[in-house]
């Protein structure tokens, strides 16, 4: 396997990212999980998975790397690939309907670079009618009453952000990464790390 450097801001708290990193020692144990107050290069590295969320500066940092030495980036969202995520939804959503994703209405509340973005691009290549929002949409309600929404995928990392059940309750695919459903009938783990793994193995080859 590839040698792998995991960088993340151990200053900011996210646990929706400490349980990916929890998840990535598990499954990769030859990974190098470090704080960027400690990183020191790429030099000795096949890949670099830069985590989110990270300070301005460091952000910074990271993007001009990845985008410099793109071989490096595992993730795929500083050279506009298919990110791990992006990826790791759509096989999830395969395994619910099927392979064909024609005239299904999938529904993404997130706009990020490494999932909504990437994610919406991706779906509307298989021939999928995507609607992109953000948490900050105030006409949510009108979209879930008044559209047959296949699929619904949030992941705003708003915990203020909430989507009542009656809202969702009709939605056959329901993928909720940051608690945003009050649903209890959904999908809440996705396999990321499987897709890290399986790069790590054949892309990177």
């Amino acid at each position: 396997m590839k040698k792998l450097l995991v960088v993340y801001e151990k200053a900011i708290n996210d646990t929706n990212r400490d349980k990916y990193i929890e998840s990535i020692q598990k499954e990769i144990p030859t990974a190098d999980v470090v704080d960027v107050n400690n990183y020191c290069g790429t030099q000795d590295y096949d890949a670099l998975l830069a985590l989110e969320p990270l300070s301005q500066n460091w952000e910074g940092i990271m993007k001009w790397t990845l985008s410099s030495k793109n071989f490096l980036d595992i993730e795929g969202a500083y050279t506009n690939k298919l990110t791990l995520t992006a990826e790791a939804i759509i096989r999830t959503i395969r395994e619910k309907v099927g392979f064909l994703l024609d005239n299904k209405t999938i529904l993404i509340v997130n706009q990020s670079n490494v999932l909504g973005k990437p994610l919406a691009k991706r779906l509307i290549e298989l021939g999928a009618n995507v609607i992109s929002i953000n948490s900050k949409y105030q006409r949510l309600e009108n979209i879930l009453s008044l559209t047959d929404v296949d699929i619904i995928v949030s992941a705003t990392g708003n915990p203020e952000f909430k989507i009542e059940k009656f809202l969702t309750r009709n939605i056959p695919v329901k993928i909720d990464l940051s608690n945003d459903l009050e649903d209890d009938n959904k999908i809440t783990r996705i396999t990321t790390v499987k897709v890290l793994k399986w790069r790590l193995d054949e892309w990177l080859r």
